[in-house]
């Protein structure tokens, strides 16, 4: 089979299609046919050498697809069903054919395109945790996205709207006309901009919610336009990799930035950080509901789809924040 593989910690030109052998489903895991492979940022920080592993590094945590094959104890999964996945620890989803743990393995169903189904694993269950489950919005509130035409961030933006919030965006002015069809009532251009003084224009005491996977500042400066009550939810930290050949790995470091707690009980605000290895019936619960929205016609993931060699444009692209939406890579 066709795998991307990167020899060693570089820039996206280290990525190269390689033949590979087929890997076998162990016991609780399900082969996936690729159709639609997710591209993340957290394959770039793995490009980068912040995996904590030495190279040859094998990139992909997403991935959706057909059921090939089953291990022991795969069940419920049976060959032919259309699935997504997160194959966290085997990672390697730049692939035909993938492994993924059957329990991070979703239903899709029938009638949604797959590449709209490699889009939702990552990127809108991590906008779901974020909003829905800790966010928690209340209508009239103000909500800021950051990176809001990226892949979590238009999804965050997406979920959003249902909630009655006023929308606050950082994206650059290219990707503005497009937030503005999202929904979101304003827009800052963070490339020309100072955001911080630009919102404070447009609102004076702050926002409510700032959903932020940038981590500019180690989160203090999202912090800083909360008011009362304000909570931050962070999901990432993209400025940590300043340039396509190097990254910011001191990750701890990063989002405990130093802020203590006696500042946020000063003025009463939170700081709250999400993921998605939390407890597999609740993220079940939660992939539940992103069907159940897209259903609903209430989420609409944009993809662009990319052949799986040109893995480096996309990595390229992502990096450049050129991307409005989900990048796939399909075999």
């Amino acid at each position: 089979m066709r795998q991307v593989l990167a020899s060693r910690a570089g820039g996206p030109e280290v990525l190269r299609v390689v033949d590979a052998a087929e890997p076998e489903p162990g016991p609780g895991e399900v082969l996936i046919k690729a159709e639609a492979i997710g591209v993340n940022f957290a394959d770039v920080w793995a490009r980068l050498g912040a995996n904590g592993g030495p190279p040859p590094y094998r990139p992909g945590i997403e991935v959706a697809g057909t059921v090939a094959a089953v291990g022991t104890n795969g069940s419920p999964w049976r060959v032919g069903d259309r699935v997504a996945a997160m194959p966290y620890a085997r990672a390697a989803a730049y692939a035909e054919l993938v492994v993924a743990p059957g329990d991070r393995t979703f239903p899709v169903p029938d009638g949604m395109p797959v590449e709209v189904a490699g889009a939702l694993p990552l990127n809108y269950l991590t906008a779901y945790a974020a909003v829905a489950h800790a966010a928690r919005p209340l209508a009239g509130e103000r909500m800021l996205v950051h990176a809001a035409a990226g892949g979590v961030g238009l999804a965050a933006v997406q979920l959003a709207r249902g909630y009655g919030v006023e929308l606050y965006a950082t994206a650059s002015s290219a990707k503005h006309s497009v937030l503005h069809a999202e929904g979101v009532a304003h827009a800052i251009d963070y490339r020309t901009a100072d955001w911080v003084a630009e919102l404070r224009r447009l609102a004076a005491d702050g926002v409510d919610i700032v959903i932020d996977g940038v981590g500019e500042d180690r989160f203090r400066r999202s912090l800083s336009v909360t008011r009362f009550g304000g909570r931050v939810v962070a999901y990432g930290y993209t400025s940590g990799v300043p340039s396509a050949t190097e990254a910011t790995l001191d990750l701890a470091a990063v989002l405990a930035g130093g802020i203590s707690l006696y500042e946020l009980l000063e003025e009463p605000r939170g700081l709250i950080g999400v993921g998605l290895d939390g407890p597999v019936p609740l993220v079940r619960k939660w992939w539940d509901a992103l069907l159940a929205a897209y259903a609903a016609g209430e989420i609409a993931p944009r993809v662009t789809a990319l052949p799986l060699a040109e893995a480096a444009e996309a990595h390229r692209r992502l990096h450049a924040r050129e991307n409005v939406g989900k990048i796939v890579l399909v075999p």
